[in-house]
């Protein structure tokens, strides 16, 4: 036959007091759990993350224009045809970039800037 206990063990445990204890406590009861949703800062950070994401679309809006024009307009055939490569291949616009074609280098930043802003931004 097995053991049965007759003593029921204490296994309540102490924590430190403050927020420990207290998200312990608030953790033991779902109804207990009732947060404050910061709905204002959350709506004006969003806000500002929309006017950050509107900047940031504009200026590459602008290199994307200057690229049009290095096309269009180049004396330079090989500057026209690597512009163009890179606006069709991310390969060839990192490659430029790390070979120090500032515009490219630019670009490529900016990208990585939208990218971080956008994540923020939960997109």
């Amino acid at each position: 036959m097995a053991h049965v206990a007759t003593a029921v063990e204490d296994t309540r445990q102490e924590y430190l007091q403050g927020y420990t204890d207290f998200s312990h406590f608030i953790a033991s009861d779902y109804s207990l759990s009732i947060y404050r949703k910061f709905a204002v800062l959350g709506a004006r950070n969003l806000l500002y993350l929309q006017g950050e994401l509107q900047l940031l679309e504009l200026q590459l809006a602008e290199l994307d224009n200057e690229d049009k024009k290095t096309i269009s307009l180049s004396q330079d055939p090989d500057q026209a045809s690597e512009t163009e490569k890179a606006a069709r291949s991310w390969e060839d616009m990192k490659r430029l970039a790390e070979e120090g074609v500032e515009e490219k280098a630019h670009k490529l930043e900016l990208i990585y800037k939208i990218r971080k802003v956008m994540k923020e931004y939960g997109w």
